[in-house]
């Protein structure tokens, strides 16, 4: 015997049927009686005085409608109702399945039989049989109701493996050209069907259809979740064959050297560091278009620069550069991963978040 326990989906939509049934019938009655009270003079809707009746104003309040689907002027949920009925055969054995009167099963077949125009179950002898319409309709209407139940229990799903999904991704030159291109390698080997798209800084983050957004920490969007990347520090790097820097520099010749900077319209991070540290920044020599671009920048010259370590690391295994101790302790840059409050459950995302981020501990680690 099966254990008696919480009501599945279909006793549960049987409990709907039963309450659109009885709204059926409750505004059959309540329109007999609303027409009854129309005649207003104590005369019924034919026309007769009810003894002893008044001609009393009422006020009358409204039942708040229920809203039910319907297809084809068929109330759905009198689907599972069907199926009951045309398994058992039955309409003893059909309520008990839905948890209803034999009278609202009885009611709910004669609402069938106007629907269809069919019998749908006539006697046959002692028994009581299908008609063929009802035959043919017995095999449709399992498989709609395996198809709905399989419908209401899906979930939104994510396999990388076999995913053809795109992302876009919001940065700096900076951080796609270290962090993105790790990310990319990884891809190949695991979810070689998912694209990423490159989107730089953007400001319009929530008009477009960016997926996530990196920037660093001061200029995240506080009404967007986040996490934070591992910090980064800043190392000076020169010219391979810059015969004018030894390995180390004084205080007095990092600030009097001039500097190979990326082009920005507003004070970049370094900047502002070296102003609240010292009252002045070092002297921009040249300015590149982009930050990748400084370490090919100060090729040939006596220029000195301030990268992500990261970044000297990537152009010094392919450009002739070297790196030179600072004197001073450098600070520390530190990014942030941020997406949309509306994407945080998608599963797709939560999978890339996962990815980046462990990419980009990883790129700490070893370095």
């Amino acid at each position: 015997m099966a254990a008696r326990g919480r009501p599945g989906r279909r006793t549960a939509l049987a409990h709907l049927i039963l309450i659109s049934y009885c709204d059926h019938e409750n505004a059959m009655s309540s329109g007999l009686r609303t027409r009854a009270r129309k005649c207003g003079d104590g005369r019924t809707a034919s026309g007769t005085f009810a003894p002893g009746r008044e001609r009393i104003p009422q006020q009358t309040m409204e039942t708040p409608k229920r809203t039910t689907m319907r297809f084809r002027h068929l109330d759905m949920n009198l689907l599972v109702a069907l199926d009951a009925i045309l398994t058992h055969q039955n309409i003893s054995r059909a309520a008990e399945r839905l948890f209803l009167s034999q009278s609202a099963t009885s009611g709910i077949l004669s609402r069938l039989r106007a629907h269809f125009e069919d019998e749908l179950l006539i006697r046959n002898g002692r028994r009581m049989a299908l008609t063929p319409l009802a035959e043919e309709l017995a095999g449709p209407l399992r498989t709609i109701l395996a198809e709905t139940e399989k419908l209401m229990s899906m979930r939104s799903s994510f396999d990388p493996a076999t995913s053809e999904r795109q992302f876009t991704i919001a940065c700096s030159d900076y951080v796609w050209a270290t962090l993105i291109i790790d990310i990319l390698a990884e891809l190949r080997a695991i979810a070689p069907s998912v694209d990423i798209f490159y989107q730089g800084p953007s400001t319009r983050f929530f008009r477009t259809e960016i997926d996530f957004l990196i920037v660093p920490d001061r200029f995240m969007l506080e009404d967007c979740p986040f996490s934070a990347l591992p910090s980064i520090n800043y190392v000076c790097i020169v010219w391979k064959d810059n015969e004018s820097v030894g390995d180390s520099l004084t205080l007095d010749e990092f600030l009097e050297m001039r500097h190979a900077q990326a082009y920005s319209e507003r004070t970049t991070f370094i900047e502002a560091w070296f102003f609240k540290q010292f009252g002045r920044a070092p002297q921009a020599g040249i300015t590149a278009p982009s930050f990748t671009l400084l370490p090919e920048a100060i090729i040939g010259t006596r220029f000195l620069a301030l990268i992500p370590a990261d970044l000297a690391e990537r152009a010094a295994a392919t450009l002739p550069i070297r790196k030179v101790e600072a004197p001073i302790s450098l600070p520390l840059m530190t990014d942030v991963l941020q997406w949309r409050v509306s994407q945080d459950r998608d599963p797709g995302q939560q999978w890339l978040r996962t990815l980046i981020l462990d990419v980009a501990h990883r790129r700490r680690n070893s370095s």
